[in-house]
């Protein structure tokens, strides 16, 4: 769909209005289980976790795994209170997805994709994208065991995917204010063992687009250093 130019229906902006009378009142309520859900005793085993991993005496490429199964613990528990299913894509084709250099490696040795390499800096290009991302297919992303930091760590939370709806992201872009915000939930408790695991030396951190580059948005790119230059 293209988000410059999509009408939204009158029905459509019922119910985005619905939602937004609601004040996530779902997403409080769900928000509120996922914290149930982690008790004290788990809280603790997980830190415990968390610090053994952190004092481990080996290379970053072999935590970053590691790490990630960590995650997949929270993301099983909070699984039946996200809005996040298999074939909803709305972040996959609308924000960036900024990786690091050893998250782009990791990629690269499980798919046999040939990643772009990138000089040591922020890369990444923090607006509205009009690409999906290269490892989506058919609405699903094919490299979901091997996705990224951020992809596992946020989620949206609310009774269902409405917010996140391509008519609810062309109404947030063009600072609409029917549009409603998207309540999300964040692994934040897992952000200092990923910059420590990443941050060990200088990185170049880009837009999961920037290091798999589609043929089209290598054309793109080419082009625009041409013109840069002529």
């Amino acid at each position: 769909m293209d988000l410059a130019n999509v009408n939204v229906s009158p029905l459509m902006l019922q119910r985005l209005a619905d939602l937004k009378a609601d004040e996530h009142v779902e997403s409080r309520r769900k928000l509120a289980a996922i914290e149930a859900a982690m008790t004290p005793q788990w809280r603790q085993s997980m830190h415990e976790r968390i610090n053994s991993l952190s004092r481990q005496a080996s290379a970053p490429r072999s935590k970053l795994p590691k790490l990630y199964l960590l995650m997949e613990e929270v993301g099983d528990l909070r699984s039946g209170h996200v809005s996040c299913k298999a074939g909803c894509s709305a972040c996959c084709r609308t924000i960036p997805v900024e990786i690091s250099d050893l998250e782009a490696k990791h990629i690269a040795a499980a798919t046999g994709k040939q990643m772009a390499n990138l000089p040591p800096r922020r890369h990444t290009r923090l607006q509205d994208v009009s690409t999906p991302c290269p490892f989506l297919l058919e609405n699903q992303c094919s490299i979901y065991e091997h996705r990224p930091y951020n992809c596992r760590s946020l989620a949206a939370v609310d009774r269902d995917a409405l917010s996140c709806s391509d008519e609810n992201t062309a109404l947030t872009r063009a600072k609409d204010p029917r549009a409603v915000p998207v309540v999300m939930t964040k692994m934040q408790a897992f952000d200092p063992l990923y910059q420590e695991i990443i941050g060990r030396k200088p990185v170049a951190w880009a837009d999961i687009r920037q290091f798999f580059p589609t043929k089209a948005q290598a054309g793109e790119s080419l082009n625009t250093a041409t013109a840069s230059t002529s």
